[in-house]
């Protein structure tokens, strides 16, 4: 065993959170200090799906490869609802010696390395996920001894303010999202189930005003079920990413919106992989205008390159944006070019339609 202090283990735990390729620095000094062989982490939502895993030590990576696979059907799940954070638990709390040395799935989760000696915690229950943390060694290594046991509920207890620090900072990072769309906007923040996480002070006026409502499990009804159908399947998405555009309306013309969903950027926390979405209500009369801050932010576009952007949104045609510019009309055509570019395009049109995403509510 390494000698040091829980506080170095804070130090690297809160870098790890924060940056997920920085995660297994922090481990490998939790194996040293415990003298455990391996050591896990893994972020689970409430649909028992992985947001993130990361390990040390001694792990068969073929299995390890296939955790998600084994999430569904393994017995130390059974602890997500139960277990207090914070408290120690064993395979011996859950089931006796020869069904974990027997039994295929308890060479799995929380460590895929063919263990079977294991002792875990739940670090953290957040908005829709766990995080646990586990060390673990092969069966025939026998129980962790006492000192082992001591140095890892030691580990668990200095790791809980960070977890709950570095959720802090995230849930941070996810309001000033919605702010990045403007005081006007009709947005908020849905996971996979549609349950609303956040809204903007103009989506809570919808729901306010009976046009659209939250079901009593707190997800998005739209009061219609082919809205509601084509919601669900813009979070579903493609290959587990949200994404998709339809309309709703309410009697008027002037009560229609474009509902656009895209995913949240992963960040490089921790647990960042959430699968949650954007959804964003554009009323579809109301006049439009390019956000040059996000375009900045999505594709890295010059200031030039933002402003012919925003003269083909309006439908401008070349010449008269170089008129418009007072440039030659070949060099409009070579900002149309590095546009086409960086916003993965191979025409004028596909681009006004990828700008459409960038377009928000215009107020004098």
């Amino acid at each position: 065993m390494a000698t040091g202090s829980p506080g170095r283990f804070q130090e690297l735990l809160l870098e790890g959170m924060s940056d997920s390729e920085s995660l297994p620095a922090a481990l490998e000094w939790l194996t040293e200090y415990c003298g455990a062989g391996t050591v896990q982490m893994i972020a689970v939502s409430d649909e028992n799906l992985i947001l993130d895993s990361a390990i040390f030590g001694s792990v068969d990576l073929e299995l390890f490869s296939k955790e998600a696979d084994y999430l569904a059907e393994n017995p130390r799940t059974k602890v997500f609802d139960i277990m207090p954070t914070g408290r120690i638990f064993h395979d011996a709390d859950l089931v006796d010696a020869e069904t974990v040395r027997n039994l295929p799935v308890y060479q799995e989760f929380l460590i895929p390395a063919r263990i079977g000696q294991f002792s875990g915690a739940i670090l953290s229950r957040g908005e829709g996920h766990i995080v646990g943390l586990a060390i673990a060694r092969p069966y025939e290594d026998g129980p962790f001894e006492t000192d082992v046991i001591e140095r890892f509920a030691s580990i668990v207890q200095s790791a809980l303010p960070v977890v709950q620090l570095a959720e802090q900072i995230v849930d941070t990072r996810a309001s000033s999202l919605l702010d990045l769309f403007g005081p006007q906007a009709h947005v908020a923040i849905l996971d996979r189930e549609g349950v609303l996480l956040r809204y903007s002070e103009h989506f809570e006026n919808l729901l306010s005003a009976g046009l659209i409502r939250r079901d009593h499990f707190g997800r998005l009804d739209m009061l219609s079920d082919e809205v509601n159908f084509a919601l669900a399947a813009a979070l579903r998405g493609t290959n587990g990413l949200a994404g998709g555009r339809f309309s709703f309306t309410r009697l008027r013309p002037e009560r229609t919106f474009i509902c656009t969903v895209t995913p949240v950027p992963a960040l490089k926390n921790f647990g960042g992989r959430s699968g949650h979405a954007i959804l964003v209500l554009d009323p579809l009369l109301a006049p439009k205008r390019l956000d040059r801050h996000l375009l900045r932010q999505a594709f890295i576009l010059t200031d030039a390159e933002c402003d012919v952007c925003e003269r083909l949104y309006a439908g401008d045609t070349l010449a008269e944006i170089a008129v418009g510019r007072e440039v030659a009309i070949s060099t409009v055509k070579s900002l149309l070019k590095s546009i086409l570019m960086k916003t993965g395009t191979r025409r004028q049109a596909e681009i006004i339609i990828k700008l459409s995403r960038f377009a928000f509510d215009y107020h004098d």
